[in-house]
């Protein structure tokens, strides 16, 4: 017989949630969940910067970027079940 029997792994997909704390907040937030892999969602989000602006007085000058979330967590959501 040619038909395949689908394995326990192949039934339960990996589903992962990515929480982060946004710079200047004191609290995690839920950003997304997705199916796939997460180290490329991970790694966009390290690269995410925002600018601040030091002088009220004279914008443009003294600018310096800092990172978005300072805190990025990725948590197994198919570990629990």
């Amino acid at each position: 017989m040619t038909s395949r029997q689908p394995r326990a792994r192949d039934d339960m997909k990996k589903r992962w949630s990515i929480w982060v704390r946004e710079y200047g907040s004191d609290h995690d937030v839920e950003l997304m969940q997705l199916d796939g892999d997460p180290a490329p969602v991970v790694k966009g989000l390290h690269a995410k910067s925002i600018t601040i602006q030091k002088s009220l007085f004279e914008p443009g000058k003294r600018r310096s970027k800092i990172p978005r979330y300072t805190f990025v967590r990725v948590v197994d959501n198919s570990a629990g079940e």
